[in-house]
């Protein structure tokens, strides 16, 4: 994987599952109006961090950025990607 995108990809893809997490857990628990629309950005601000994140991933491995949709399907998505050979292996 190329070192320049080995960052975004852990910023994006690390605090994109996260974020989605606590929103999840944070709506599922606490039935407050204010508490549900931040959890609701958490949610969808995390589903695109990790979109973003994994959009880095496939850059990094030498694939179109496009592939970084496959984070529409959220974890499942990254599994693809995380299956997919790496192309710039012994880049930095």
């Amino acid at each position: 994987m190329i070192g320049e995108y080995r960052i975004k990809t852990n910023i994006g893809v690390g605090f994109g599952i996260l974020a989605q997490i606590i929103g999840f857990l944070a709506s599922y628990y606490v039935h407050i109006g204010i508490i549900l629309w931040c959890a609701a950005i958490l949610i969808y601000g995390g589903f695109l961090l990790l979109i973003w994140g994994l959009w880095n991933y496939a850059k990094g491995k030498g694939y179109k950025g496009a592939w970084g949709l496959l984070g529409l399907l959220s974890i499942f998505g990254f599994v693809v990607l995380v299956l997919f050979p790496d192309k710039k292996k012994n880049e930095k």
